[in-house]
């Protein structure tokens, strides 16, 4: 065992006492009996999260040997034993914790940590209404994720260990994705393994099956009258193309979803920011702006991001500001992060929390409107764009055709033929327009 396992216990107990605080002031304000029933339970079992843990601490500190090197080694869901103790990793919440506690005592902490989550489980069903919005479940995991898991979790941990997929870690966190980095990783090894699979199926489909754009569409291949190297070879770059495409659609989707989560927060800030104003203009106290907010579903994004605020509050038990600097850390709207910071700091040095919100509301939309302006000439530009290439170009395009094939200069195609030419050119145009027009118009 080494020191770092200990600082981790220390840590653990820490955050246990903090939520142990919140509990017991959140029970004093609980009226029906069976909720405070409850409640009680879940304190009990966090006391005695705490105890088991604090039982340990002389044990890893006996176990600590300065004249040794410490090992670090330490994987994922795997335990190890030294004088009496253990190494236990399971997942809380949305952490992988790492903890030392007496062997004796591993029945007993299992089974307050499987208490606990029954309890604050019973009271999301019992309360529903805000408790169920502003607080956490704690969720099964995934069939899917436990069997990557299961096939590729400690290649993935080796890999996250070693500094690999730093990005994509930091994309999940700032997308809300509940899902950790190892598990992403494992599941991407094993959807780019199933499709693998796949490649290797329509590879050995095609080498038998051949298309055609003329009846019968669906043909056996006659190798009589070709050369079946030369046809694998036309064929075979299914087995590398699929993975492969598969593997970047998986690594690139998190840093995507951020990007679509950072243009919504930023379309919704402006007029959430006015509301949040005249929430402050009432003198309440200022956790209850976002608790309203998180209960509005005017403004999905942000409504998500405030839901995170109040669990870091009413769930983790940290103070507001803490709550806000965290959350500001993992947004990925720069302007959302720099509004919670602003606030933070407001708070901390005694300023008007009002007189603020107001101002920012104010610099928000006067931003908003120049956004808007660019994205008026914008769209003008794309009419002008849209005209020239769309309507005038093809219809240019097929009369120039049309005079050449009449013309005899070497075209022998059929008019009908050239319409459905210039109708799919045409079509294609639009689309590549369209998506164009999409990715460039974010939500301004």
């Amino acid at each position: 065992m080494s020191i770092d396992l200990l600082k981790k216990n220390i840590q653990q107990e820490k955050f246990l006492v903090s939520r142990l605080g919140s509990l017991i002031k959140d029970s004093s304000r609980i009226g029906d009996r069976k909720d405070s029933q409850l409640y009680k339970q879940y304190i009990e079992s966090t006391k005695k999260q705490i105890s088991i843990l604090n039982d340990s601490i002389p044990w890893l500190v006996k176990a600590i040997n300065p004249t040794k090197p410490l090992s670090l080694d330490y994987s994922l869901n795997n335990i190890k034993e030294t004088a009496g103790v253990i190494e236990i990793s399971h997942d809380y919440g949305d952490r992988n914790l790492k903890l030392g506690i007496l062997k004796k005592d591993r029945g007993n902490y299992l089974r307050e940590l499987h208490i606990s989550e029954k309890s604050i489980s019973n009271l999301h069903k019992k309360r529903g209404g805000e408790t169920s919005e502003l607080v956490s479940e704690f969720k099964k995991p995934r069939g899917y994720v436990k069997l990557a898991n299961k096939l590729f979790g400690n290649p993935s941990s080796s890999m996250v260990d070693k500094g690999y997929f730093i990005n994509i870690g930091e994309s999940l966190k700032k997308g809300n994705f509940t899902l950790l980095t190892k598990s992403y990783i494992s599941i991407m090894y094993l959807t780019t393994f199933l499709a693998g699979l796949v490649g290797i199926g329509l590879t050995v489909l095609f080498m038998f099956v051949g298309l055609s754009l003329e009846s019968p569409y669906i043909y056996p291949i006659d190798f009589s009258s070709i050369n079946p190297v030369l046809h694998l070879l036309k064929v075979i770059w299914f087995i590398p193309a699929v993975p492969i495409f598969t593997f970047l659609v998986l690594y690139f989707y998190p840093s995507a979803e951020t990007a679509s989560l950072k243009a919504s927060l930023d379309y919704e800030l402006p007029f959430a920011v006015i509301q949040m104003s005249a929430i402050a203009g009432a003198d309440i106290e200022p956790s209850n702006i976002f608790r309203i907010i998180a209960l509005s579903k005017e403004y999905p994004s942000i409504r998500n991001e405030s839901k995170k605020l109040m669990n870091q509050i009413n769930l983790y038990g940290y103070d507001l500001t803490t709550a806000l600097r965290n959350i500001a850390l993992v947004s990925p709207s720069k302007s959302w992060s720099e509004l919670l910071t602003g606030i933070a700091t407001t708070l901390r040095s005694g300023g008007n929390l009002d007189k603020y919100l107001s101002k920012k509301a104010e610099s928000l939309l006067f931003e908003y409107r120049i956004k808007r302006e660019k994205a008026t000439k914008s769209a003008e530009t794309f009419m002008d764009i849209y005209i020239s290439v769309v309507i005038a170009a093809p219809m240019l395009m097929m009369l120039l055709l049309i005079m050449i094939n009449v013309s005899n200069l070497g075209l022998n195609i059929p008019t009908l033929v050239l319409s459905a030419i210039i109708i799919l050119i045409v079509s294609l145009i639009n689309v590549i327009f369209l998506v164009f027009l999409h990715i460039s118009q974010k939500k301004i």
